[in-house]
């Protein structure tokens, strides 16, 4: 019954032949596509059997094509097409139709391009161009629970471009400081602003400027491990043997980690205790 249930909508979607008050037209300077009251039903049918079936399912993959089919200009679409695929680490399989949802809804789409390219598929240059492009266009905010310039930071931090990295992380810090004013300074300026500004100081061998840095975002995420970790490393390079302490009171906090939603799907930079690290698992 689903292989027959699978067959009837490919064969729905694609067929080419409607009457003439079913007809698609090009509507606009824009050139959208303009939807018969059917076609809006059958788009929403096919969504909803799209997310009735696994995420990862080709059943899934299916539905929102035969919905795109209707529809290919619908950026939303394709947006949950590329979704599910950079999940399973699938890339290079999701990226065409990322590139689709950013083609059709740019000011929706690209901010959103740049944060998965920081953080699930580590492109790194072209999240830097995502961001820079949209600022450039739509202007400087937010995705993803952090501002632009701290996935630019992110980014740079990762090709070892430390001070460009202190540069974007110093900017996020002022933008939250200024979103946010009334706001405590460990406050308005996000946990992993504070945490990787102490990283690029750290690289840069600034170390107490990144144990000052530390500091912050224990106070907005108190036994905050990796913080714990970095700060005990920066003691350790001033010649201070508390350095060793702080270590290992990061060990006895593995579990407090960097808490971000997507990091079930992939591993942050500079996260010391994440699931592949065989010393933070308990014996």
């Amino acid at each position: 019954m689903k292989k027959f249930l699978f067959a009837f909508i490919l064969i729905t979607a694609c067929t080419n032949e409607k009457k003439p008050d079913q007809v698609r037209k090009l509507s606009g300077e824009d050139n959208k596509v303009a939807l018969t009251r059917k076609d809006s039903m059958q788009i929403r049918k096919f969504v909803e059997l799209a997310f009735k079936a696994p995420l990862h399912s080709k059943e899934h993959q299916v539905f929102l094509d035969s919905a795109l089919h209707i529809q290919p200009d619908n950026a939303w679409l394709w947006q949950q097409k590329a979704m599910p695929l950079y999940k399973s680490r699938k890339y290079s399989l999701g990226k065409p139709f990322l590139e689709k949802a950013v083609e059709y809804d740019a000011k929706r789409w690209l901010d959103y391009s740049g944060f998965m390219k920081c953080i699930f598929s580590k492109e790194y240059l072209e999240s830097i161009t995502d961001f820079v492009r949209f600022k450039n266009e739509f202007g400087d905010g937010y995705v993803m629970d952090h501002t632009y310039n701290f996935y630019i930071g992110l980014s740079y931090l990762q090709l070892n471009e430390f001070n460009k990295a202190k540069e974007f992380l110093e900017l996020s810090k002022e933008q939250q400081y200024a979103d946010f004013s009334k706001d405590a300074p460990h406050e308005a300026c996000h946990y992993l602003d504070w945490y990787y500004l102490g990283i690029a100081n750290f690289e840069l061998g600034s170390y107490q400027e990144a144990i000052s840095s530390f500091d912050m975002a224990l106070k907005g995420y108190g036994n905050f491990a990796d913080a714990l970790y970095f700060k005990g490393r920066s003691l350790t390079k001033l010649g201070d043997p508390e350095g060793v302490e702080w270590e290992r009171k990061a060990f006895e906090n593995a579990n407090n980690t960097i808490n971000e939603d997507y990091v079930i799907y992939e591993i942050y930079p500079y996260q010391v205790f994440h699931k592949l690290n065989e010393s933070v698992r308990p014996k």
